[in-house]
């Protein structure tokens, strides 16, 4: 949004998509704290933002996993007035404003996600009970759901609905139970965004280039003595460009030349790009004039055990 002008059509999508990102990394916040304040007696592993792959690829919020059992949970934080149907499956928020709005049910999403993952445990020829609870960030959040079996609950009800899960005979070993956090661990696949201006139809032409001044906004900062200087307010910062390189490969992906490097950070020598690109720790492929260099997106996925 920072490098499109103000009255660009696409302001009103980014805006709503960047709201409704932090919103949900703000509800998976509040369950992260319940985790980790409170300690749970049994031999247990804590997985979150956990991406495996069954027959199709999945996304789980926080994966709860023991020797007896795992309870995968679904994280919401939606505002307005909540109604979950059935059929079909859909979240339907109204606001005060009135505005309606269709969401992908958070049941049937968590339903989906519970049968991938036993498919995924079966084909390690690994059994356990499979459970799964939606659960919403905030108690003011207010919903209406239709007769279900998966319990909706707020972060606070959440040690005691796993307490009360049977824990009679366990299913795994010590052994294979300590495999199996292995496997989770390496299993995950990281988070590959797809470019921003490819998702939202947006022309490259429409993007304003040059490394923008972490002090004051301002685009188009100088270098000088491998320095970066802001006309606007005089802030002088020697990695200003990270972020600036770091815009283009979540604008437009695929892999940067050196001749993008200088368009996109408004400088003109190729030794200060090539030295630039060198400094980033960016994945390079071919040499001299036709190298490119591309960047690895690792998501910062959580794993307590």
């Amino acid at each position: 949004m920072r490098r499109l002008p103000s009255h660009h059509e696409a302001i009103p999508s980014l805006r709503s998509k960047h709201a409704a990102v932090q919103a949900g990394f703000g509800g998976e916040q509040e369950l992260d704290k319940i985790f980790e304040s409170y300690s749970f007696t049994m031999k247990h592993g804590i997985f979150h933002d956990l991406s495996l792959a069954s027959s199709t690829y999945f996304q789980v919020d926080t994966l709860f996993i023991t020797p007896w059992y795992a309870v995968l949970f679904e994280v919401k934080n939606i505002a307005g007035e909540l109604t979950v149907t059935e059929n079909p499956p859909q979240l339907i928020r109204v606001l005060d404003s009135g505005q309606v709005n269709g969401f992908k049910s958070p049941i049937a999403q968590l339903e989906s996600n519970c049968e991938l993952f036993h498919d995924w445990l079966y084909s390690r020829n690994l059994t356990l009970q499979v459970y799964g609870s939606v659960v919403l960030a905030y108690a003011r959040q207010r919903i209406e759901v239709f007769d279900t079996n998966i319990p909706i609950l707020f972060p606070s009800a959440v040690p005691t609905f796993i307490r009360k899960l049977p824990t009679t005979s366990p299913m795994l070993d010590d052994v294979t139970f300590a495999d199996l956090l292995s496997q989770l661990g390496s299993s995950h696949r990281d988070f590959i965004p797809s470019p921003i201006c490819e998702t939202y139809s947006i022309p490259r032409s429409d993007i304003r280039t040059g490394v923008i001044c972490p002090g004051c906004g301002f685009i188009g900062m100088e270098r000088h003595s491998r320095s970066w200087h802001c006309k606007a307010c005089g802030l002088a910062e020697r990695e200003a460009h990270k972020q600036a390189i770091r815009d283009w490969f979540l604008l437009f992906g695929g892999k940067m030349s050196n001749k993008d490097c200088r368009e996109f950070l408004q400088i003109e020598r190729q030794q200060t790009a090539n030295r630039i690109l060198r400094g980033m720790g960016l994945h390079s492929e071919g040499a001299n004039r036709n190298r490119t260099y591309s960047m690895q997106f690792l998501s910062e996925r959580k794993k307590r055990t």
